[in-house]
């Protein structure tokens, strides 16, 4: 006798369930024990390996595939899951300490953040968390930045009271935080999805009730409606609305375990809902009352909406500095000592090496070319579309294009050891810093929240006593519209939009507060080499024979001083010189076409010419030279005078207009510099500034004190430098400006980074931080008018729960809107 096997009945999926072929969580039934897929095509790729004899697929792939192709655990972490995060191996790595109190910091990725109410109700972690000093969330990188106390408590009891109330910290994966986020908006966008086809069966039937279809007229229709509509709603509520409850419920708990008030943003909108779905729910069961399933509907899908768009709009602007990094390769092509090519990453690269870069490529490495000539695009770092050329000995950064030709590299740097991966970096390490106007609409939205509540309480007591029939009504429409989402993201998502629209301008931004900050500039103080001048040696002027002219750039373009390679490089001569003898800190001799040429100091040149009496113009030229701080040169033919060179570091083209502006618009401009007094004034006078704001010779200790002393009388500062003698000054500063080329040490202190040249950038810089502060001060001005307007209107009848439902979401549309279509730094189209 034989017994049939019994299949094993179907099952719901849980977390542990994955798809046996791409290890994505499986939404639909499961048939037993067997193979698990979340797809059709998962399920034929699957069958079709196996069917082959191919199945040792798998079995491959996950001993060598790259971690973004492996098999993901499901977004829910089990409790070993936490256990890393308390190694000493993960706490050396990806912790640092903080102060001297024995703080650590560290950088989490944080699943399950959606919107505004997330950041609110996780950042109030200290309130909570004993030993928790700070949490800070960047919501479009979905990171978390915490500061905390080993000794009072451990990372993992942190990630527990994450993970109670929905959000699952891990660490940081490079390679799998963009993936994370685009789950994050599948999820959202799959939810919202279900709600509004629910919201419009439950609005078609509504349209019916609205239409006549009554209790008292048909019975079992209205009755059938009603509880079609109670349970179309109730998946609704279940499906998007429980996102909401959650929230909710997480800040009550964290209020009661802070002892200090932190109502989440989700609270009134959870009330209304309830409350009208509790009110509905005794209405259909009853037969009496009116029902508002509709409006419950269409208000959790539109709020759904609302959030999936700021999660969408804040993801895109906040990658704007991650797209550069994105540009530069992960694949390197190696030159090995054979000359083979071998494909490694960059870290299979050390300083010394050897990468090729093709045509059309983009240079994964700083370096410096040994082979090949082509042309770059360096618009990633300079935002300069033009190509330049290079060859053999110049250096290239990583980012840049290669256009035309194969070059060979010597690497210098690699990975995150460039500069465009230092810059990156340098944005992320100090993005954290939240903007004043920041923090008080957070310190506005909690007591808000208190105040809406409170709201509700007196219209229910007092209506429950004049119109019982109104009282669920008005409150339920004074919850729902007084949601104030659109406070919670009027700023930070302003702020979000104008630094990644800064970023795409070559003007990289540390953190919100510095956006603030420049719109109360009161003193811009300016280094002048590298700054105000092109830092580099240059012909400023001249008079004589152009012959001897040509002759003398014959002479110097033997030579690598500064002054003659700035002579060559004015008058390019065909004729090669001979006889060439250097005299150290004098000059330059030698035979070019039969003549004798001398190149050099004014006494020098006399002493070895001819004795010949100096011509007037030339005496007069010296003199100008003399007056203007500037280097001369005399040139000598034969022995006889017939030139003479004035050369200094010119003023950049844009730099007086940038200060005549500054000037008309009441700011106070200085210069502080190492350089000589006299050069200093001069340059000031060029600029229309008086000898007293131009301070010469001052060390980087006097540029810093300069700065201190002006802060002190009540001035506030914007320091802009590009040296390793500015750092301290650009640190003390209220703004530091670091420009482009400057050094390591600026680029650290500064507060902006430059990549573009010149300082148009810098009058982009203190425009668009004024456009983007107007922003952020319409969108709160529109969302405080909005609440008090719609409190007072639903609490005078005036707005019911279904316009609630609509204006809510509207609103915080509006701020959405008015954030990502403001171009603070202008467009892109503009700049062209």
């Amino acid at each position: 006798m034989t017994t049939a096997a019994v299949a094993a009945p179907r099952r719901r999926p849980t977390p542990a369930d994955s798809c046996d072929h791409c290890g994505q969580p499986v939404a639909g039934p499961i048939d037993g024990d067997g193979p698990r897929f979340c797809c059709v095509g998962c399920r034929i790729v699957y069958e079709t390996l196996h069917d082959a004899g191919l199945d040792g697929y798998y079995a491959v792939r996950d001993r060598t595939a790259a971690p973004s192709l492996q098999r993901r655990p499901p977004p829910e972490i089990a409790e070993s899951g936490f256990a890393e995060l308390a190694t000493a191996g993960f706490l050396d790595e990806h912790t640092v300490a903080v102060g001297d109190g024995g703080a650590r910091r560290v950088e989490l990725a944080l699943d399950g953040v959606h919107c505004a109410a997330c950041v609110w109700l996780v950042e109030r972690l200290p309130r909570a968390v004993p030993g928790v000093l700070s949490a800070r969330l960047d919501l479009p990188r979905a990171r978390l930045s915490l500061v905390w106390r080993p000794d009072e408590t451990t990372l993992p009891a942190v990630a527990r009271r994450l993970a109670n109330l929905g959000y699952t910290a891990h660490p940081i994966r490079a390679d799998g935080e963009a993936s994370g986020r685009t789950a994050a908006e599948r999820s959202l966008l799959v939810r919202l999805a279900v709600c509004w086809a629910l919201a419009g069966n439950v609005m078609l039937l509504s349209a019916a009730l609205y239409s006549g279809l009554t209790l008292a007229r048909d019975p079992l229709l209205a009755a059938g409606a009603r509880w079609l509509c109670l349970g179309l709603t109730t998946g609704s509520l279940a499906i998007g609305g429980s996102l909401f409850f959650s929230r909710a419920w997480a800040s009550i708990r964290f209020s009661f375990a802070a002892r200090s008030p932190a109502l989440s943003l989700d609270l009134p909108i959870s009330l209304g809902l309830l409350v009208g779905y509790g009110n509905s729910v005794w209405a259909t069961v009853s037969g009496r009352g009116e029902v508002w399933f509709d409006s419950l509907a269409v208000l959790t899908a539109a709020v759904l909406t609302a959030r999936w768009l700021q999660l969408r709009a804040r993801r895109l602007a906040g990658d704007a500095t991650d797209r550069l990094l994105s540009l530069v390769p992960t694949v390197l092509r190696k030159r090995t000592a054979d000359g083979e090519t071998m494909l490694v990453g960059p870290e299979g690269v050390v300083p010394g090496d050897t990468v090729e870069v093709r045509g059309g490529e983009v240079v994964p490495v700083d370096g410096r070319v040994v082979a090949g000539r082509s042309h770059l695009n360096r618009a990633v770092l300079t935002g300069e579309s033009r190509a330049e050329p290079v060859g053999v000995g110049d250096e290239v950064t990583a980012g840049a294009t290669n256009l035309t030709s194969v070059l060979l590299l010597r690497v210098e740097r690699a990975g995150e050891a460039t500069r465009i991966g230092g810059l990156l970096r340098w944005v992320r390490d100090h993005s954290a810093r939240t903007a004043p106007i920041v923090q008080l609409a957070d310190r506005l939205s909690g007591p808000f929240v208190a105040i809406v509540l409170g709201l509700a309480a007196l219209t229910a007591a007092v209506f429950l006593v004049v119109d019982p029939a109104e009282a669920t009504g008005r409150v339920v429409a004074l919850l729902v519209v007084t949601c104030p989402c659109a406070l919670g993201m009027a700023t930070p998502l302003a702020f979000i939009v104008a630094t990644g629209q800064a970023a795409r301008r070559g003007v990289f931004i540390k953190g919100e507060a510095t956006l603030e900050r420049l719109t109360g500039i009161t003193t811009v103080l300016l280094d002048k080499t590298g700054t105000l001048t092109e830092g580099t040696l240059a012909v400023v002027g001249w008079w004589g024979d152009d012959d001897a002219l040509r002759l003398a750039a014959a002479v110097e373009s033997r030579s690598n001083h500064p002054v003659a390679r700035a002579v060559a490089a004015r008058w390019p001569c065909a004729s090669s010189a001979d006889r060439v003898e250097e005299v150290p800190g004098s000059g330059i001799v030698g035979r070019v076409e039969g003549h004798t040429v001398a190149v050099g100091r004014a006494d020098w040149v006399r002493a070895a010419g001819d004795g010949s009496r100096w011509p007037d113009a030339l005496a007069a030229e010296l003199d100008r030279a003399e007056r203007e701080a500037q280097t001369a040169v005399v040139v000598s033919v034969d022995g006889v005078p017939t030139a003479a060179v004035r050369l200094g570091d010119r003023l950049r083209p844009d730099s007086a207009a940038l200060v005549a502006a500054w000037r008309r618009r009441g700011l106070t401009v200085g210069i502080l510099s190492g350089d000589d007094p006299a050069v200093v004034r001069s340059l000031a006078r060029q600029l229309g500034l008086s000898d007293g704001s131009a301070l010469g010779s001052m060390s980087p200790e006097a540029k810093r004190d300069e700065v201190a002393r002006r802060q002190s009388a009540g001035e506030i500062v914007l320091m802009v430098g590009d040296g390793v003698n500015d750092a301290a000054a650009l640190q003390r500063a209220d703004v530091g400006v670091a420009v482009h080329g400057g050094s390591a040490a600026a680029l650290v202190a500064a507060d902006v980074f430059l990549t573009r040249a010149g300082l148009a950038p810098l009058a982009q810089l203190l425009d668009g931080s004024g456009r983007t502060m107007a922003t952020v001060r319409r969108n709160l001005g529109f969302s405080l008018a909005y609440n008090v307007l719609g409190a007072a209107a639903a609490m005078l009848g005036w707005v019911d729960p279904l316009v609630a439902a609509v204006a809510m979401p509207v609103s915080s549309m509006v701020v959405v809107l008015s954030s990502i279509g403001q171009r603070p730094f202008g467009s892109e189209e503009s700049e062209r």
